[in-house]
């Protein structure tokens, strides 16, 4: 009886810690890295880094300009946001 008992127990708690285990180790391995990971590593600037020394992942703003762009030319231009 107690062996049925304790069987069926530890069964289902296995079952359900290996699928917690699962799902947090799915979780850890679909982590999506920032956007700008490699230019952290590769280029780090003194601006991206908080009080302490620890890398500032926060939201950053990237400005690309064309090559022939002079924003003194006039006002004819206009600042947009792409939805990329």
């Amino acid at each position: 009886m107690f062996v049925v008992l304790f069987s069926v127990l530890f069964l289902t708690v296995g079952v359900m810690a290996g699928f917690i285990g699962n799902e947090k180790w799915n979780q850890y391995l679909a982590k999506e890295k920032h956007e700008f990971d490699d230019l952290f590593r590769q280029n780090p600037h003194p601006e991206i880094f908080d009080s302490e020394g620890n890398l500032d992942k926060g939201t950053y703003i990237a400005i690309n300009f064309d090559p022939d762009f002079d924003p003194d030319a006039g006002d004819d231009w206009e600042i947009t946001r792409d939805s990329a």
